[in-house]
């Protein structure tokens, strides 16, 4: 009977301690992911749970289009697949929407020093360059291998046609 009790009180100590959130490091947690947000992210936090937690209550898929900006601010966070070996990281945005994805635009980033696992940054998606309603992918690459990924949709009016046309006088003449 006791070596049952001892048993069952094992397995109970396995069960919490696999259900419990000890990998809630966010580096493991959305490893090769990068998360987006109109907000800026925390740096900190209480612990590493309550850090995960926080992006995943923070972070979105889907971007409604500041009218006075004419656009969408995107705070984004990359968690790296491996540490970065570099000062250097490339982002492209890239529309996938269609039957293939098409580059967008292409900035450098600079980091502090080597070994980063967790980029952030920030940009600003000018509605002229990006249109309205479109599905996005944003990638952290660094010498031509991708190191983190994330999609997002950007949500807003296009612009509106009444299918009017106005012609001069000498335009409907024929006379220019």
């Amino acid at each position: 009977m006791r070596a049952s009790i001892v048993v069952s009180s094992l397995l109970i100590t396995a069960l919490m301690f696999a259900a419990r959130p000890a990998d809630a490091n966010p580096n493991k947690v959305f490893a090769g992911r990068i998360m987006m947000s109109e907000k800026r992210y925390p740096t900190q936090a209480k612990s590493a749970a309550a850090y995960t937690a926080q992006i995943k209550k923070q972070s979105k898929t889907s971007f409604q289009e500041d009218k006075e900006k004419k656009g969408w601010t995107v705070h984004f966070i990359g968690f790296l697949k491996t540490p970065l070996n570099d000062v250097e990281y490339i982002v492209k945005i890239y529309e996938v929407g269609g039957r293939q994805q098409q580059l967008m635009s292409s900035f450098e980033q600079f980091t502090d020093e080597r070994g980063q696992k967790t980029l952030t940054s920030k940009v600003l998606l000018e509605k002229k360059s990006f249109g309205v309603n479109k599905e996005l992918m944003i990638t952290m690459e660094n010498k031509g291998k991708v190191l983190a990924a994330g999609r997002l949709k950007i949500l807003g009016e296009g612009e509106r046609h009444t299918g009017k046309v106005n012609f001069s006088e000498d335009e409907a003449a024929g006379r220019e």
